[in-house]
């Protein structure tokens, strides 16, 4: 009985010695990193730096050579329209300078009756989309239209409208132009009262100091805030992918604010990059939907421009694609806890995630998948 129960002992503890080993050394499967297969809406978005612009501004500059005298104006204030932004003291004209100014008086009248017309067309398409978005308007409550398409038809009423009262803008500044050039024609030297053409907000001061300055020579900007621009230089082989009225995030500090592409500038030029390679860059001119007052001209903004947008796409982690010849693949886990190669189709790509076919819903993919992986390994 005694040496019956010596060998039990030796015999549990042998078999509790084989456990422990075998489980000190079994293998237990490669950690991984994986991420659930999810069917939700996927944009392949362009992310590019920006900067705003006032959706309107002028450069007012010397009409004639005199000594300029500025008014109290900084930068931010607030301008009404015809206020004294200060005065020039005509230099005394020769007979050549007479002529010249002459010639500018006409010059100066072209160019009203030009931006006259300009305001007439822009008045017309503002009341022609001003009535349009009153039709949607009144379909809208009784589901004639989505409401997305409500939206970008009540955008461009706004759109046009704001074009109508630059064309305006700019009428004015041609009248004061040409007032200017007519206030020189009865004699020399008669001081010369720069007004500004219509209310707007000091966006530059380019001489805030009295001197003598030559026609031409810039004097101030104004400009609009409230609605700007945002300019995007893009490379020129991804202008052919951005659609008309195509979305934008602007994202400036913590806001979000949203945007619709309104020109792809048709004309590319050369950028030197800052690690020195030359680019062909394109601009594309957004206009902001919906801004805050601390977004103002010329601030730095991150683009994010929507390409494409798939409504019911399967989305997994740009990390979980891995090359398989030509194609893409992803590792999916079984229910055994094993590792399977699985071909998919790569439908759009982003930073972050990616659209594919060829994968469930549900289904656990391996992220950043480690090179010793390979087909049919156990993971955890």
């Amino acid at each position: 009985m005694h040496r019956w129960m010596k060998w039990s002992i030796g015999a549990v503890v042998a078999i509790a010695i084989a456990v422990g080993v075998w489980w000190r050394f079994a293998p237990r499967g490669l950690a991984v990193e994986t991420a659930l297969v999810a069917r939700t809406t996927f944009e392949e978005v362009l992310v590019e730096e920006g900067r705003t612009r006032a959706r309107w501004h002028l450069d007012l500059a010397a009409p004639v050579t005199g000594a300029w005298a500025p008014g109290p104006l900084t930068v931010g204030d607030t301008v009404p329209e015809g206020m004294p932004v200060g005065v020039l003291a005509a230099a005394a004209a020769d007979p050549a300078t007479a002529r010249q100014i002459v010639a500018q008086v006409g010059a100066a009248e072209a160019t009203v009756e030009a931006a006259r017309a300009i305001e007439r067309a822009a008045l017309v398409a503002a009341t022609e989309s001003g009535r349009s978005a009153a039709r949607v308007e009144r379909l809208g409550p009784v589901g004639g239209i989505s409401p997305q398409a409500l939206d970008e038809v009540r955008a461009t009423a706004d759109a046009r409208q704001r074009e109508y009262e630059a064309a305006r803008a700019r009428v004015t500044a041609a009248v004061f132009a040409r007032d200017a050039a007519r206030a020189l024609l009865p004699g020399a030297g008669a001081p010369v009262i720069v007004r500004a053409p219509t209310a707007g907000v000091v966006l530059r001061v380019d001489e805030e100091h009295p001197r003598v300055v030559a026609a031409g020579t810039p004097l101030l900007m104004l400009g609009a805030f409230g609605w700007p621009d945002v300019v995007v230089d893009i490379l020129s082989r991804d202008a052919p992918r951005i659609p008309a009225g195509a979305l934008m995030r602007v994202v400036s500090g913590t806001d979000t604010l949203l945007a619709r592409v309104r020109r792809v500038e048709p004309t590319a030029r050369t950028v030197r990059s800052a690690l020195g390679v030359d680019e062909q860059r394109v601009q594309v001119v957004a206009e902001v939907l919906r801004a805050p007052q601390t977004l103002g001209h010329d601030f730095a903004v991150e683009a994010r421009i929507v390409l494409t947008r798939f409504p019911q796409a399967l989305v997994v982690p740009t990390g979980a694609l891995v090359r398989d010849g030509s194609r893409w693949a992803v590792f999916v886990v079984d229910d055994a806890q094993r590792a399977r190669r699985t071909p998919v189709r790569l439908v759009a790509r982003g930073e972050e995630t990616a659209a594919v076919e060829g994968v469930n819903v549900g289904q656990r993919v391996v992220v950043y998948p480690p090179e010793v992986l390979r087909e049919g390994t156990r993971v955890r």
